[in-house]
């Protein structure tokens, strides 16, 4: 069930030890049974009362910092998805479930009991295999919030089709295929970093997927 998703020879020259594993999956979202208040309010009590310099020191938490800190991101200011959920959400004072859409909620749950910074798209979007690689610098990516699509510059670490640029990797996903009330086939991502063990990254998919699905990974 789980699929290797492919890495140009060049992002693995530069980045040895990443790895992408993906899981394609039908998806009936009135099916969902997933108490998020219960799930939020006991993560809650993992992080209230934490600092951002606590939850930054946690060995899963630093081993994706170091990665970002690769890319050339400010992990102060764009930290991995799951470290900023808790930051934002959880350790001062529990501003409740940050409620988006059933699906998204579902991973977002997983992705901070996990520390896997964990992705989900609408796969009916998605057009070719998927593959991790660089920027040719003459992309246009139109980025989740914004009005209007942006060149991006050479070099970018980004996840694509055979079409079009779906994320600048760790940064920021697109429009494109970002799951709606509409989605019915989803691809549930989640990146190995050096520091993190495949069984890391798989235990968290598989948490996203036993939440959606209330079934076990094949």
């Amino acid at each position: 069930m789980f699929t290797e998703i492919e890495i140009s020879p060049t992002v693995k020259a530069d980045f040895d030890g990443v790895r992408i594993f993906g899981i394609e999956l039908e998806i009936e979202k009135q099916n969902i049974d997933c108490d998020f208040d219960s799930h939020w309010q006991r993560l809650a009590k993992r992080w209230f009362g934490k600092s951002k310099a606590e939850v930054a020191a946690d060995e899963t938490i630093a081993s994706y910092n170091d990665f970002f800190r690769m890319l050339g991101l400010n992990v102060k200011k764009s930290p991995p998805s799951s470290q900023n959920l808790i930051q934002r959400f959880l350790i001062k004072n529990n501003k409740g479930y940050p409620k988006i859409n059933p699906i998204v909620d579902v991973v977002n749950i997983a992705a901070v009991d996990s520390l896997i910074p964990l992705g989900v798209f609408d796969a009916n979007s998605v057009e070719g295999p998927l593959r991790l690689a660089f920027s040719a610098g003459d992309e246009a990516f139109l980025p989740l919030g914004a009005r209007e699509p942006v060149t991006l510059d050479a070099g970018k670490l980004v996840l694509k089709d055979d079409v079009k640029v779906l994320s600048e990797f760790g940064i920021r996903d697109g429009q494109a295929q970002m799951i709606t009330d509409a989605s019915s086939r989803i691809w549930l991502l989640g990146c190995l970093v050096p520091g993190i063990s495949e069984a890391q990254v798989k235990s968290g998919m598989q948490m996203a997927y036993r939440l959606l699905t209330n079934n076990d990974v094949n």
